[in-house]
């Protein structure tokens, strides 16, 4: 099982990015970033993907929560975390993740020959078909605000069509500059050199996440999503990434967050990745009224 030692979550990037858009951050003695926002003199934090907690991390926690007049705490913990100390501090199961509850990963220190030979006969395949098409793989480190521009409007078509939430451009835009030379944008281009489909990622130590993409209309009769997919696998490689993290595929535990990614999940699995199942999410409320409510119905957070 290919092990991370800290999700792009946790990243100062990450962070850069999060206050930007209008959350304030805080990192516990014990390295854990937490992102909190005001409402009505009471504080939301949400803690997604730290590295496994011990029971010193979680009162460090439990003493900033208490310190900024928690209304609630949102964890969402990282495979290996022991679900009983969470138990222990308060914390109760949810059932409505913020970020995605199961994952693929391709593991980049593997030979090209090697990742290839993953790669399904059908996908190989629509691989060399998008090649005969004549497909063209552009690379953008730390792109311009044009080269993004460009990239959103197909990113928005796609989140339209398969009923997405749609980033605003300004959001998208942030996100690629809190990670500077680590975020990289990977276009596809048809024959005619028309910008069909394009994919940003985002780097972290050793770990590159596939942040978001789209496919434009006419690029959705090509093959040209596995071509570029491919190449972009390559290419991260070669920048010295060991793990690239595919952000999301099915997950049965969560059938009404995860309904509608039947389509692409089955697009991720020809690449041959492993699987990664995150533990539910946990919560924490501040009112003890809010804890047994949460016990008869399940509450929108």
């Amino acid at each position: 099982m290919i092990e991370i030692i800290q999700d792009i979550r946790q990243s100062d990037n990450w962070g850069k990015y999060l206050n930007s858009i209008g959350w304030d951050i805080f990192r516990t003695p014990g390295g854990v970033l937490m992102a909190y926002k005001k409402m009505l003199g009471r504080s939301f934090i949400k803690i997604q993907k730290p590295k496994v907690l011990s029971e010193e991390d979680i009162k460090e926690i439990d003493e900033f929560a208490k310190k900024k007049k928690y209304f609630l705490v949102k964890l969402e913990p990282m495979p290996g975390q022991d679900e009983t100390l969470l138990s222990k501090f308060g914390f109760l199961k949810s059932y409505t993740p913020l970020s995605v509850p199961s994952t693929m990963y391709i593991d980049l220190t593997k030979s090209e020959a090697d990742l290839w030979n993953n790669v399904s006969h059908s996908g190989k395949y629509s691989i060399h078909r998008a090649e005969r098409e004549g497909v063209q793989i552009r690379y953008y480190e730390n792109p311009t605000e044009e080269a993004l521009s460009s990239f959103y409007e197909i990113f928005a078509q796609t989140a339209v069509r398969q009923k997405f939430y749609k980033l605003p451009f300004s959001e998208v835009l942030s996100r690629s500059k809190s990670f500077g030379r680590k975020s990289h944008l990977v276009n596809a281009y048809n024959n005619k050199g028309e910008l069909m489909s394009g994919k940003l990622f985002l780097g972290h130590n050793d770990l590159v996440l596939y942040s978001i993409g789209g496919t434009a209309d006419a690029g959705r009769k090509t093959k040209i999503g596995y071509e570029l997919l491919w190449k972009a696998v390559i290419y991260l490689k070669s920048t010295g990434y060991k793990t690239l993290d595919l952000e999301g595929v099915d997950d049965s535990r969560f059938p009404f967050f995860t309904s509608h990614w039947a389509g692409f999940t089955h697009f991720k699995e020809k690449f041959g990745g492993e699987i990664v199942r995150f533990p539910h999410p946990y919560i924490k409320y501040s009112s003890k009224l809010l804890v047994a409510l949460s016990k008869i119905i399940t509450l929108p957070i």
